[in-house]
Order: structure tokens, then sequence, then C-alpha cells
């Protein structure tokens, strides 16, 4: 008994001091790396901290702002716990409310529970095998404007090739009620209360894996392919698919098929949501009316659009320049 105990001591012991050292080492890179972010002007925050012995390593951080171009990201505490006999797998925790300010407006962003998971391989540069985020009633919101609610929203990425360059992504978020979006109202038909469902199945390529080299090089996206997206609003009903890469400067070049169903009331939508004006809705009206007319079901119109060149076409027509991703 004696021998048994005096084991079980010199086994804590040791792995006390595996923990040590490795928090010390854990808390040193986290410190380093936060320090250049901040130095380089991307990120602010008031303290990190590190506990959970002797089972985990739990880093917090304190008032965290991150800055990008005409992006600020910031909310209370950002915690990442991760398993000190499996520190290849974390787990990121966010505070119920967050904000996200785009191009000098603010989104308020809540939710009863936000949370991500994510395994890594055990390689040396640790490249991401897996990952998923569930949020529990997420919100967000414009004061005094518009404000957005669902029941769930998740988030999941699976690597798709041995050499980590390529993921497989799907985003659900289900039951999104619009409130203050009405518009400017008119003869259109009251909008349903509830996009009852947003869905997305696509798989990214990108030029290097995604692993913890990726802050210093970040990846660059080669190819999307959509294997099918899908909204349900209602009656009305879109749907994507198709395949896109990206050229050495960023432009897109592929082709993208998006089905409407009840195109119309889409415009009505459009129009009543601020997103076309009255002028604008008219015109893409008499063009899918054309279209329209060679379909076997009016209600139902297949949108072809091109990136080709730098431009975005819909058919032979040139809608403008494409979007650089």
């Amino acid at each position: 008994m004696r021998k048994l105990l005096s084991i079980a001591i010199v086994l804590a012991a040791l792995y006390g001091g595996y923990w040590f050292v490795a928090s010390r080492a854990l808390m040193a890179g986290v410190e380093t790396a936060m320090a250049q972010l901040r130095a380089d002007g991307q990120i602010d925050y008031a303290s990190v901290g590190l506990a959970g012995f002797p089972s985990r390593f739990d880093v917090t951080v304190e008032a965290p702002e991150l800055r990008g171009a005409d992006l600020v990201w910031a909310a209370p505490f950002l915690q990442v716990f991760a398993l000190s006999y499996r520190p290849n797998q974390i787990i990121a925790v966010w505070p119920r409310e967050q904000s996200l300010t785009i191009a000098g407006q603010r989104l308020d962003i809540a939710s009863e529970d936000m949370r991500a998971s994510a395994l890594f391989a055990a390689e040396g540069s640790l490249p991401l095998d897996h990952a998923q985020m569930i949020v529990a009633a997420p919100s967000v919101a414009v004061a005094g404007l518009w404000s957005a609610a669902a029941t769930e929203a998740r988030l999941a990425s699976q690597s798709a090739g041995a050499d980590g360059r390529s993921h497989r992504v799907g985003v659900e978020v289900t039951d999104i009620a619009l409130t203050g979006v009405e518009g400017t109202g008119g003869p259109a038909p009251a909008l349903p209360a509830t996009i009852e469902r947003l869905w997305l199945d696509a798989t990214l390529d990108f030029d290097r894996p995604l692993d913890r080299f990726a802050g210093e090089a970040p990846p660059r996206l080669m190819q999307a392919e959509i294997a099918g997206a899908r909204l349900l609003w209602g009656p009305m009903r879109i749907e994507a698919e198709g395949r896109v890469e990206v050229t050495a400067s960023g432009t897109p070049e592929g082709r993208i098929t998006v089905t409407a169903t009840e195109w119309r009331q889409m415009l009505d939508a459009a129009e009543r949501l601020g997103a076309l004006s009255a002028q604008d809705a008219a015109n893409v009206a008499r063009m899918l009316d054309g279209i329209a007319r060679n379909s076997p079901d009016p209600d139902r119109v297949s949108l072809p659009f091109v990136f080709r060149e730098g431009m975005l076409f819909l058919g032979p027509f040139a809608l403008g320049p494409a979007p650089r991703l």
C-alpha cells in the first residue's frame, strides 16, 4: 500500500511539473503573439491570464479588440480551453454580448451560448483536421434600425484532403426572424415572419494548409465549389451551385447557377427592404420576365452568373466588376 501511495505521489508530482512547465511555455507563446499583433495594430486587450491546473489550460483574454480594414470586433472577454493531456484539441467560448463594426456601422451581437471546438492533427505544423461552431439563439442588431434573430446557427469544417489544403464547409441557420426591416411599405404583400432555413455545403481549396503557420502567411483561397446552397423564406426559395477558381490577382473565374422560386415576391421583398429602388426592381423584373417565358414554370428562373476576366456576367450581359477574393 505504501509503495502504491509513493508511486501515486511521484506520478502526481511529475504531472504537476509537466503542467507548470507546459503552461509557462504556452503563456510565453501567447503573450509573444499577442504583443506582436498589438504592435502591428491588429489587436488590443486589457490582460491575458491562464488557469486550469491540473487538467486543463484555460486562457482568458480580457477586453479583446480585433482590428482590420474597416472592421473592428470587440467583446468583454474570450476564453480558449484545452485539456492538458490533449492540447491539440481546443474549445473557444465567446461572451453573450459582442460588437462588430463594419465601415463605421456598429452591429450588436448577442447569443445564449456561443462556442467552437477544433481538433488539430498531432504533427509539428498542427494542421486543422476539423472544427465546428454552435451558436444558440444568435441575434444581430443595428440600434434603432433593424435586428435579426435565429433559433440556432451551426458551422462546421472538415479536412477533405491528405495535405490539409482542402476543407469541406457547412453552414446552417434556422428560423431567422427579422424586425424593423419593413422598408417603405407599399402595395406588396407582407413578408413571411421568418426565414426557415439558410444552408450551405461547399468545398474550399487553399494554396497552403490551415495550420499554426497560417497567421504568418494567411492561406489564399484557390477554388470554391458550392455543392448546394439554399434559402427558404415562406414560398420563396433560392438555390445555388457551381464552382469558382480564384486567380493570382484575386479575381474569380467560373460559374454559379442561382435558381429562384417565386422571384416576383423576392423583388417585392427586396424593394420593401430597401435593397432595390423601385426603378431597379422594375428593370430586373422585365429581365426576369423575359427569362421566365422560356421556363416550364414562370415563377421559377435559373440564372447563370459567370465570372470571367475580372467581370461578372448574367448570361451574355455584363453586370460589372467581379468582387476580389
